[in-house]
């Protein structure tokens, strides 16, 4: 089985191609910046001359980048049989202070990247049938002042999988996401203390959430535990409201 990840240097990403690469998947996954933390995880994952991921360079943003890094996969591995929609950025400012280029950066990055990858992927899935899993978050539901863009582009994500599921369950492929809550990672490290505490007061479990419990989730998703799932938007935030 091969699961073709997006942004899985750092963060959440980097969870989820450690956590499919124990489940005994292969895993091609792409970095844009983060060479560095890419070739990293590949050497820690590739030992004893066995190919278990790969990482490519690629800016999700641009079609024609995608394009590549889904042909490289699917020239290493053979097929592509999972997607998980992992990258993206967050933007903190007011709406009437952010400029056409920012708005775009968002949405370019969280949202046509999924179009992006899915276009690309789904004709190498048709035969075997498989699963995507989309990250968005629960601000994709919930909103957020300060976070429009992401919030807008999060929300996006949301109705594009319960379209795409309904689009592609004839042919055995399901399509799902996570609602991540308040997760601890480089992302969110920028908020000041006092903020996350705000954050961790609206999350009934009282923490933050771990890369690692929405690795588990996606795994879970992708798997055939989950078969008979499809449409659906998985909150992992901790009952955050």
């Amino acid at each position: 089985m091969v699961a073709l990840v997006t942004g899985g240097a750092k963060g959440i990403g980097k969870e989820i191609v450690k956590t499919f690469v124990a489940a005994g998947y292969k895993v091609a996954f792409c970095y844009n910046s983060s060479e560095q933390h890419a070739f990293e995880l590949c050497n820690q994952l590739n030992g004893n001359s066995e190919l278990n991921c790969i990482a490519v360079k690629c800016d999700v943003r641009n079609f024609d980048n995608v394009k590549n890094f889904v042909q490289t996969a699917v020239d290493v591995f053979g097929r592509i049989d999972v997607i998980i929609n992992n990258a993206g950025i967050a933007d903190y400012s007011l709406l009437m202070d952010m400029d056409v280029k920012g708005w775009r950066n968002v949405m370019s990055t969280n949202l046509d990247s999924v179009f992006y990858v899915c276009n690309q992927c789904l004709p190498h899935m048709l035969e075997n049938g498989g699963a995507i899993v989309n990250i968005s978050s629960v601000w994709g539901i919930y909103g957020a002042s300060c976070e429009v863009a992401y919030s807008t582009s999060k929300a996006g994500v949301i109705g594009l999988t319960k379209a795409l599921a309904q689009e592609m369950g004839g042919s055995n492929i399901r399509v799902n996401c996570i609602a991540a809550g308040v997760i601890n990672t480089d992302m969110n490290s920028c908020h000041s203390k006092e903020t996350i505490e705000e954050l961790i007061q609206r999350t009934p479990l009282n923490r933050l959430g771990e890369p690692k419990e929405i690795a588990e989730t996606a795994l879970f998703l992708a798997s055939e535990k989950a078969k008979f799932i499809t449409g659906q938007v998985v909150e992992v935030g901790g009952g955050f409201r």
